[in-house]
């Protein structure tokens, strides 16, 4: 019986090099085809990811939502995320897909496919969730480029008493971590399944029925949960849009409490980086969270997938670069921001 083949989706309007190390990194990684959905069209990104044939880059414009579903462009990021995992996942051809944002990256410790493999054999419709760690900063550690090798581990699931373990009492994180707790689902095709950011769900009406769920062994997602202090503070400010454009549409509680904090700093920029640092910064209370196995130094390298695959392309990694990007591209969120 041959191994299953696994593959990546993900909506995103995010710089090309960020783009191009997804794609790279999970080919390299094993993944037989990456699905991307441009938000916008950036040719940019297009030309960079044209000599890689298991990448299938869709440009998810107004003319793709009337010509695929026969509706108007989603209001929201995380329903156009939805829906156009789904439609990958619906045409794709491989046994097993990943939902996935632009920043977040599978690491490996055992092949993905032989822990599918297992899950195909004996539990077949089950996904597999893969449990997230989510990139944390060493105190005096530079965070001039996008990517690094320290991660924090998420205390859910976990029995004891870790609230000393925490860099912020205000509710500012929630079992230790910025973003979400949750991990990713990686889920079997063939079945009648949505893909939800998290989980997929049978196609039915609310309540929404899941289909059955073993957690992964050997590997983890790399959250960065922002490639630098801008896009931290960036995806903050385009969930509080989210939260008004959106009435009544789930939003977690510490995602609220980072969101209200940074509307409480008055638009000031300094106030908002400090917030990144003083929860995302790890001073004395490293050595102790070494000692819970919650803090990890994970050898992930995302260079070795574009040498691979895209050899003759110096892509530009560093923060500068990628801040430089979002002022440019996404001026409007940061009205009133200075």
């Amino acid at each position: 019986m041959r191994a299953p083949k696994w593959g990546v989706v993900g909506t995103m309007d995010e710089p090309p090099e960020l783009v191009a190390a997804y794609a790279t990194h999970h080919l390299w990684s094993g993944a037989s085809a990456v699905h991307i959905y441009l938000d916008r069209d950036n040719p940019r990104t297009r030309a960079l990811l044209a000599p890689l044939k298991a990448v299938h880059v869709t440009v998810a414009d107004a003319a793709y939502w009337r010509s695929t579903l026969d509706i108007k462009v989603p209001k929201t990021h995380q329903r156009r995320q939805t829906l156009n995992a789904t439609h990958a996942y619906r045409t794709t051809s491989v046994d097993f897909l990943v939902h996935l944002d632009a920043d977040e990256f599978i690491h490996q410790v055992e092949p993905l496919e032989k822990e599918l493999a297992r899950l195909q054999r004996m539990r077949p419709g089950d996904y597999l969730n893969i449990p997230n760690l989510e990139r944390v900063w060493l105190e005096g550690e530079a965070q001039d480029g996008m990517f690094s090798q320290t991660f924090r581990a998420s205390t859910k699931r976990l029995e004891g008493d870790f609230s000393g373990l925490v860099l912020d009492g205000e509710g500012l994180t929630r079992f230790g971590l910025t973003g979400h707790s949750e991990g990713k689902a990686c889920s079997p095709t063939g079945y009648d399944y949505v893909l939800g950011i998290h989980r997929p769900h049978h196609d039915t009406e609310r309540p929404w029925a899941f289909p059955g769920v073993k957690r992964s062994q050997s590997s983890v997602v790399l959250h960065f949960d922002g490639m630098t202090r801008l896009h931290w503070v960036f995806k903050r400010l385009r969930k509080a849009l989210f939260r008004k454009i959106q009435i009544g549409q789930p939003i977690t509680e510490q995602m609220k409490a980072q969101i209200d904090a940074i509307d409480a700093g008055g638009g000031d920029m300094a106030a908002a980086n400090a917030l990144h640092d003083r929860i995302k910064v790890l001073g004395v209370m490293a050595d102790a969270l070494r000692a819970e196995d919650l803090l990890l130094e994970v050898p992930f390298d995302v260079t070795r997938g574009l040498e691979a695959l895209l050899p003759h392309e110096k892509l530009d990694l560093s923060a500068a670069g990628f801040d430089a990007w979002l002022k440019a591209e996404k001026p409007e969120f940061f009205e009133g921001v200075g």
